[in-house]
């Protein structure tokens, strides 16, 4: 019998997937679950697997190294769902290759996360499974795959989903004709990526290189702040937050907060090597000290930041206004107000 890998990542669109490929008969089945960074819920997936599925096999790898690495946007694969997918399939036919399976099967749906038909091709051929990738539930839109033209699986498994209006009805129909549950595909609580904030900070960050898990971790926060060319501002205010953000400071992060009770906590991330005066360090204080006044609920006027890098012990101070409405972008940058250059060059970056 012929061997298939199955994609299933616990949504109803891969549980129909794999119910309509195992109803085919034709394949020797194995689940694959590929666990990303942003994907919350693990050991539910593998639950609800084997529940469903308790004859098939499911294999559990993470994948973090590869998402970590993940491309920026490119402009045949949107982001974040085209970069995500592509990891994803990269693994699937390294996968496939080592069980000798000849097909990957998967719940994608045409027009879902912006990939068309145009871009489900590409992202096939830049993984070397052109004609490989069966997707039972929008096949009949898509290029035949070796599989339907030899045969090996019937037109009656086959469908004409598309992401539109009826889609979410449809799929609901066909998941209870076929006897299988799954993440509704509406609900994105378990990827953040499906998050639009967070998702665009991972793309914003990507651009200064490879991601991290640490960094990860701070997207995460409320009032994460992304400052170009290369300058990270994170504030926690409530305890809870604080005592998360304690443990992500490195020993080169800044150290920022006020001199008062319940004072909010910042963190400040940069390349302080590449910063080849005292004045652009300042900028950057400046305005990493602007945002956690604003996350005081400071009046206007001018007021003392304590601040300190992490792998130093000694606290210096600098006196900064919060910003204003007229305050953004490049101005924020370059709002060094009332910071003494003479007192950053004491701190040894």
């Amino acid at each position: 019998m012929k061997r298939a890998l199955v994609l299933y990542s616990g949504s109803m669109g891969s549980a129909a997937a794999t119910r309509l490929a195992q109803l085919s008969g034709e394949y020797e089945l194995c689940l694959l679950y590929l666990q990303s960074p942003f994907f919350h819920g693990a050991e539910e997936v593998k639950e609800t697997a084997a529940r469903l599925f308790p004859d098939l096999r499911l294999k559990s790898h993470t994948l973090k190294r590869d998402y970590l690495r993940m491309a920026p946007r490119e402009e045949q694969l949107p982001f974040p769902c085209g970069a995500c997918r592509h990891v994803l399939l990269a693994k699937a036919a390294r996968t496939a290759r080592r069980l000798r399976a000849e097909v990957v099967i998967t719940g994608d749906v045409v027009g879902r996360g912006r990939m068309g038909l145009e871009q489900l091709r590409h992202l096939d051929r830049s993984v070397g499974l052109e004609g490989r990738v069966l997707r039972p539930l929008s096949a009949r839109l898509l290029p035949t795959t070796r599989a339907e033209a030899a045969g090996d699986i019937g037109g009656e498994w086959l469908f004409d989903l598309e992401d539109d209006e009826r889609y979410e009805a449809r799929l609901a129909t066909l998941a209870r004709e076929l006897n299988v549950e799954g993440q509704p595909e509406s609900d994105g609580g378990r990827c953040s990526l499906r998050r639009g904030q967070f998702a665009a900070r991972v793309e914003s960050l990507l651009q200064d290189g490879p991601l991290t898990v640490n960094n990860l971790q701070l997207l995460e926060f409320d009032r994460y702040h992304h400052i170009q060319p290369d300058l990270q501002v994170v504030v926690a205010c409530s305890g809870e937050e604080q005592r998360h953000l304690q443990t992500l400071f490195l020993p080169r992060d800044v150290r920022m907060y006020l001199p008062v009770p319940r004072s909010p906590l910042a963190l400040l991330r940069a390349d302080w090597s590449e910063q080849r005066c005292a004045e652009s360090v300042a900028e950057r204080l400046a305005a990493g000290a602007q945002l956690t006044l604003e996350a005081a609920g400071m009046e206007p006027g001018a007021q003392t930041v304590c601040f300190r890098l992490e792998c130093d012990e000694e606290t210096h101070r600098l006196s900064v206004a919060p910003r204003g409405d007229g305050c953004r972008g490049r101005d924020l940058q370059r709002a060094a107000v009332g910071v003494s250059l003479s007192l950053l060059s004491r701190v040894s970056f």
